[in-house]
């Protein structure tokens, strides 16, 4: 079969314990449903590409044929903290809105972070972020100063989840267990949804880099969205807290377009940061979408209203100018 073929009939769910249900004879056939998305993807660096809905897998395209590669996740990568928030909360290590300084003992004395959150970090709203031409690095991340009163205005930066990251350890340091991050969300959730293997490039004192540096395969990163759509239930069982996945996919008073790594296809007149098209006038984007976006094109799109989950990964996490959400899910759309 042509490695480009959507397996649109599937006899068994990959990412379901229930049967799916068969497509319906209206629907149109394997080699024609989805070609255009999968060509657009494909000539754009793509290196996968996953349709599910239900928990049903509804097509697959691997353009390089390495159906079990690992590729880069880039930014997208944050879409992963609001796992181990929810992960935390559920095993009654944090608290989304308890002050960040009760964890961060130097912070006790900068009145302005002692009403930073894990809430305000993971939204954008702490007001941290690396001055530019310094070293991203936790003991930089700790001792700036705020540019932004807490609440005042999102920004896009790579320090709150440096901070966040810090935060888990110490947690979970002091509740006696691995004191890895990654290890933590690996034992704790991604194996149990098949989001395995999963690689991670660390910072130099070891630390998960878990704002750009995961590597995962494509049936792992459509089971993260599928978890995450499912709002923490996996096999009948509620393995995280789902008020925090819940709170994930919500904006905030500051910026209704952004969630704990997601960007929302809400509506608002202010511009954005995010390298991305999804909020022009010919985007079919529903307003419940919820997209992880990496700067090469990996892409993890969650659309709670129609069960739908679409995943895609490049084989590089460089700058990709080609690509348009907007046009991708047009071509896609039509064929649902």
């Amino acid at each position: 079969m042509d490695r480009r073929t959507f397996l649109s009939t599937i006899t068994g769910s990959l990412l379901s314990t229930s049967a799916p249900t068969p497509l319906g004879p209206d629907q149109t056939s394997p080699a024609v449903r989805f070609s255009a998305a999968t060509r657009y993807s494909a000539r754009r660096g793509g290196a996968a590409l996953i349709v599910v809905r239900n928990g049903v897998v509804l097509a697959e395209d691997y353009p390089s044929n390495a159906s079990d590669g690992r590729w880069p996740l880039g930014k997208a990568t944050r879409a992963l903290a609001p796992l181990i928030a929810a992960q935390l909360v559920h095993d009654h290590l944090l608290a989304m809105d308890e002050p960040a300084a009760l964890t961060l003992g130097e912070w006790g004395a900068d009145a302005a972070k002692t009403i930073i959150t894990a809430r305000s970090l993971l939204n954008g709203t702490s007001g941290l972020a690396f001055p530019n031409g310094s070293e991203p690095t936790l003991t930089t991340a700790l001792s700036m100063p705020q540019t932004d009163q807490i609440g005042a205005r999102f920004i896009d930066d790579a320090a709150p989840y440096v901070i966040f990251a810090e935060i888990v350890r110490r947690k979970l340091l002091a509740a006696g267990v691995d004191s890895d991050p990654a290890m933590y969300l690996t034992a704790r959730t991604l194996d149990a949804i098949g989001c395995t293997p999963i690689g991670w490039s660390r910072q130099s004192d070891g630390a998960p880099r878990i704002d750009t540096g995961a590597f995962v395969n494509a049936r792992g990163w459509a089971s993260v969205g599928e978890f995450i759509r499912r709002g923490g239930v996996w096999r009948a069982e509620q393995l995280v807290d789902n008020f925090v996945l819940s709170d994930a996919l919500r904006g905030s008073p500051a910026e209704p377009r952004a969630g704990f790594g997601f960007w929302l296809a809400a509506p608002s007149r202010q511009p954005i940061s995010c390298n991305s098209d999804l909020w022009q006038a010919q985007s079919p984007a529903p307003s419940d979408l919820a997209m992880a976006a990496g700067d090469g094109g990996q892409r993890l799109y969650i659309v709670p209203s129609r069960a739908l989950v679409i995943a895609r990964l490049t084989s590089s996490d460089a700058p990709n100018q080609q690509w348009s959400d907007a046009q991708f899910l047009s071509l896609l759309w039509p064929d649902l």
